[in-house]
């Protein structure tokens, strides 16, 4: 029998938890990740943020995401980012934003104009309508962030 590789640890992962194999999904994703899954280590980082058939570990959360965005996942990124942006650290949030949305995350463009937009009066007002414009014309956005910066950009132009 041929030895499973990291693509099948992972697409095991991924079907143990949509069938609701939280342990086994975790332990899936963590074989994934030793193999060299890139995505894997991602979804280990979700585990650990979300609490999903683990205790719930932020500290560790935020490594794993780390790890892989410093690998080039997309995911990794704008998770990191969230992270950073949750606990009010706006320097490191953009940098791992722009990293996403340099990666083709349009959803990172609407976040990177939020965070421009709740500096206040310090905003940088060319960037949050650039951030926003470029979110809104995406066809690579989900429809909610799609409409959230449409909304935000009309707000603007009332001001």
């Amino acid at each position: 029998m041929q030895e499973p590789t990291n693509d099948d640890w992972f697409l095991a992962a991924n079907d143990a938890w949509e069938a609701g194999a939280h342990k086994k999904a975790l332990s899936l994703f963590l074989k994934a990740a030793a193999a060299g899954e890139t995505h894997a280590l991602n979804s280990v980082g979700y585990f650990l943020d979300h609490g999903i058939g683990v205790k719930q570990d932020a500290a560790a959360a935020r490594e794993w995401y780390r790890k892989a965005a410093r690998a080039g996942d997309i995911a990794g990124c704008a998770n990191l980012a969230i992270c950073y942006r949750d606990e009010g650290n706006f320097r490191w949030a953009r940098f791992w934003f722009e990293k996403a949305y340099a990666q083709g995350d349009a959803d990172a463009a609407l976040e990177l104009g939020r965070l421009f937009l709740w500096e206040g009066p310090n905003q940088n007002h060319r960037k949050v309508v650039d951030y926003l414009s470029k979110a809104a014309a995406s066809p690579c956005i989900s429809a909610e962030g799609k409409k959230e910066a449409g909304s935000l950009l009309k707000s603007m132009a009332r001001k």
